[in-house]
């Protein structure tokens, strides 16, 4: 009677054990973006102290980021953008990003002027303060990136642009443009734009160890499981000789 349902019990086995297989690779997986998030900090701090000059130096842009920019830059006018759906603490809004012009012919360079907070649900866009003419700023400099769940620009022109995503391509096509592939944390002057906050990794080590530390806890709760069905196999198999004995 039992051997019809023996193929179900196998294929039950089968897939737990590869289940378990999948969540232990995915928990190192997660440990290893962890070792490289320890790595890609310690190397922005080491970077944190060294100003670097205009034009920018001929590298990967991974290989500029962390580095501190000083220079004299020029805001083009009716082309600030507000990135959409950032977080600050809890609080939703937008990330206000001005393109500027440091010299006559050169890619626009992008300044990241801070976050600014809305009503939550609300689609209205916020008011920018004005900007001068010229302006002084310095900052650290941080590579863009890439969302592969929201990979599209989906522009929405004005005289403020709500991006979705900032994906310098698809930027630099619809300003027709060349765009640099990096973003000015501006820092100086303080008082102007919003709330800055230097964050150039979107999730911290502790994050990845703490996803690692959930697919571990779910391998150890199906290997569990799988002992437990095991077990009572073998409690069933002596069951079924006594009942066919008597």
């Amino acid at each position: 009677m039992s051997s019809p349902t023996r193929p179900a019990v196998w294929l039950a086995l089968i897939l737990t054990v590869l289940a378990i297989g999948v969540l232990v690779k995915l928990g190192m997986w997660q440990l290893h973006r962890a070792e490289e998030k320890q790595e890609l900090m310690a190397t922005l701090a080491s970077r944190e102290q060294v100003e670097l000059a205009w034009p920018l130096p001929q590298q990967p842009p991974e290989a500029l980021a962390g580095h501190r920019l000083n220079l004299t830059v020029h805001p083009i006018p009716d082309q600030a953008l507000v990135l959409d759906n950032q977080t600050l603490e809890g609080q939703v809004g937008y990330r206000w990003l001005q393109p500027v012009r440091v010299a006559a012919g050169a890619p626009w360079l992008l300044l990241d002027l801070g976050f600014i907070p809305v009503v939550r649900g609300s689609r209205a866009l916020p008011e920018l303060p004005a900007l001068p003419e010229t302006l002084q700023v310095s900052g650290r400099l941080y590579q863009v990136g890439h969302n592969p769940l929201n990979p599209d620009l989906l522009a929405e022109p004005g005289p403020i642009t709500r991006i979705q995503a900032l994906e310098i391509t698809q930027l630099s096509a619809l300003w027709e443009k060349p765009v640099v592939p990096l973003v000015l944390l501006a820092e100086s002057p303080a008082e102007l734009g919003f709330t800055r906050v230097w964050k150039p990794i979107n999730l911290s080590p502790e994050k990845h160890q703490g996803y690692a530390l959930q697919w571990f806890s779910l391998a150890v709760a199906l290997t569990v499981i799988l002992l437990i069905m095991l077990f009572k196999g073998r409690l069933q198999r002596p069951a079924q000789v006594d009942r066919l004995e008597t």
